[in-house]
C-alpha cells in the first residue's frame, strides 16, 4: 500500500516536471491567443490569373476569366497604388494569395498587385 502511494507520488511529480520545462515561447504564446482569437495561417504562394474587370466597389472587384468564371478578389487592406487603376472592362493580371475567411472555410483570393494589360476602348 506504502508502495502505491510512492509510485502514484512520484508519477505526479515527473508530469510536474515535465510541464514545468515546457518553453517559455510556448506558455507566452498560449498566455496570448485566447479562445475568441483568430489564428491566421501562413499565407499560400503569390499567384497569377488574368481576365476582365466586371465590376468593381470599394473592397473588392469582379474579374471574368477567359473560361467565363467569375471570381471576387479582395483588396482589403492592400496599397491603393498596388490594386488600383483600372476601369470596368479593362483587362488586368492579378497576382494574388488565397487565405482562408475562417480556419476550415472557403479561400478568398487577396490581390496583393493589380496590373493592367489591356484597356477597354471607350467612346468619347
Amino acid at each position: 500500500m506504502y508502495m502505491n502511494r510512492i509510485k502514484v507520488f512520484l508519477l505526479f511529480a515527473v508530469w510536474i516536471g515535465l510541464n514545468a520545462c515546457q518553453s517559455k515561447g510556448k506558455q507566452a504564446i498560449e498566455k496570448e491567443v485566447g479562445e475568441d482569437t483568430l489564428i491566421i495561417a501562413p499565407t499560400e504562394e503569390e499567384k497569377t490569373i488574368t481576365g476582365v474587370v466586371g465590376d468593381a466597389s470599394t473592397n473588392h472587384f469582379a474579374l471574368i476569366t477567359s473560361k467565363g468564371d467569375t471570381l471576387f478578389i479582395s483588396t482589403m487592406d492592400q496599397e491603393p497604388n498596388d490594386v488600383t487603376g483600372f476601369e470596368l472592362g479593362d483587362t488586368v493580371r492579378v497576382n494574388y494569395i488565397e487565405e482562408e475567411e475562417e480556419p476550415g472555410s472557403s479561400t478568398i483570393p487577396t490581390a496583393q498587385k493589380v496590373v493592367v494589360i489591356g484597356k477597354k476602348i471607350r467612346n468619347k
